[in-house]
């Protein structure tokens, strides 16, 4: 008897202390399943100048199946990696404004930049950072210093000295979230396209652009990193094939 009571006593409290995620839940944050029922026109602006253009289906379902808005997710942390690159690009301190927007450039722009001032820089993560503080801050150094409006490197220049008129983001991949047991909090990582359209050259119709796309690790609440991990076009890629 007193064991049929334990159980009964251990099977409530599990399924008392076990997370409702399958059901929108304002505790955590941006995640839940209401937004699924909407139905969600393929572009709409989220800021002055930022559109957002939903994900395909297959991918939709895969925010779905983690409980994770994607609209919601670009408000609230791609919005701000968009406004803070777009700051940069525009920033009445062009050297401040560099600054920025090498910082937010990840392994294989380092690793070209490196190549070209012979300093050795891994294109992926090796688990061990063999370069020194000194030679990545040269890294960072050259990107800063070689952002001209023209022959600049991979070609970014231009979003430094032309108007931007509108920026476009649109998830790209989304990973399974995992609960961190000690915190009780997700761990998502998500990459979002983040593309820049600038005013088109005199005589053409089009707008000229570049794309980024930006991985986003989130713990909970909390940025943990934020890194553009490649560019389109870009016109070093090549270098590292």
């Amino acid at each position: 008897m007193l064991h049929s009571r334990l159980l009964v006593f251990f099977l409530l409290a599990v399924f008392a202390c076990t997370p409702k995620t399958d059901t929108y839940d304002p505790t955590l944050g941006l995640y839940g399943t209401e937004w699924i029922k909407e139905q969600r026109p393929a572009s709409e602006t989220i800021n002055y100048n930022i559109i957002y253009f939903k994900p395909d289906e297959d991918l939709n379902q895969k925010f779905f199946k983690n409980r994770i808005d994607p609209r919601e997710f670009a408000k609230r942390f791609v919005v701000l990696k968009a406004k803070s690159l777009l700051d940069a690009f525009q920033n009445a301190d062009p050297e401040k404004g560099r600054e920025v927007f090498a910082y937010s450039l990840y392994r294989p722009f380092l690793a070209i930049a490196g190549k070209k001032i012979g300093v050795e820089y891994g294109k992926y993560d090796r688990g061990v950072d063999y370069t020194s503080r000194e030679d990545l801050e040269r890294i960072y150094e050259y990107i800063r210093q070689n952002l001209d409006n023209k022959n600049s490197f991979c070609d970014f220049g231009r979003l430094f000295f032309k108007e931007i008129k509108k920026v476009k983001v649109k998830p790209y991949s989304v990973e399974d979230r995992v609960l961190d047991p000690k915190s009780k909090s997700y761990t998502i990582q998500t990459q979002y396209d983040i593309e820049y359209f600038m005013e088109p050259e005199k005589g053409m119709d089009d707008f000229d652009s570049i794309q980024f796309r930006v991985y986003f690790l989130i713990q909970g609440d909390h940025v943990m990193q934020t890194s553009i991990i490649d560019a389109y076009p870009a016109q070093c890629m090549d270098v590292l094939d």
